[in-house]
């Protein structure tokens, strides 16, 4: 994988701090796309109804530990615009330089249409969408903000990006992962084949 600060994985945009090494990001890539094709598979196999709740267990059994969590409905959807409210929720789970570098990996993605309409084509076949701004925490450790939201399949249509949706189920926490412990207890245990489908979900975008 390239040196790309960003990626869209399934229906969700992992950007990166300034930081971490390229070994790191393609840990935290890996072990976000494992977790996704987990989680997508076992939700269209009917084996979950919540899809957040199950990648967000499928992370911590990689090593993800929750450090905060909040969970914020927004029943006005003309209340700000709409970048600014996904942004504020991210600054106020983490700070404001995770809200800087997403709307950075946003304004980038934009400038990547396949890319961009890779990830709407999987917000609307999922009814979701992600943002997963990730920084170093020191010690081979990664924060990330996993902030999801879930509409109706015409909420993610082209564009969605920019448009007023409703946001009327959206969930921010963040979370640390341990990357050692990801490769010495979790990814010597997968299968190379399932590591190597999991990587051809990951699409590398410069930021």
């Amino acid at each position: 994988m390239n040196e790309a600060n960003a990626a869209v994985i399934g229906a969700g945009v992992v950007s990166f701090l300034p930081g971490l090494s390229l070994a790191q990001k393609d840990k935290v890539k890996l072990a976000l796309a494992l977790a996704e094709r987990a989680t997508q598979t076992a939700f269209d196999e009917g084996l979950v109804q919540d899809w957040f709740a199950y990648y967000r267990n499928q992370l911590k059994f990689m090593g993800w530990d929750a450090v905060s969590a909040e969970q914020v409905h927004w029943p006005d959807a003309g209340r700000a615009e709409q970048v600014d409210k996904v942004l504020a929720l991210i600054t106020k789970t983490a700070g404001e330089r995770f809200a800087s570098n997403v709307e950075m990996s946003l304004q980038r993605l934009r400038n990547s249409p396949e890319t961009l309409a890779t990830l709407e084509k999987h917000a609307r076949e999922r009814g979701h969408f992600q943002l997963l701004p990730c920084a170093p925490a020191g010690q081979n450790r990664v924060d990330m903000v996993l902030y999801h939201e879930v509409d109706t399949q015409d909420a993610w249509r082209a564009g969605f990006i920019t448009r007023k949706r409703s946001m009327k189920n959206v969930r921010a926490e963040l979370v640390r992962f341990n990357i050692l412990a990801f490769e010495n207890s979790y990814l010597s245990k997968v299968h190379q084949r399932v590591v190597e489908v999991s990587l051809k979900r990951i699409h590398d975008y410069d930021i």
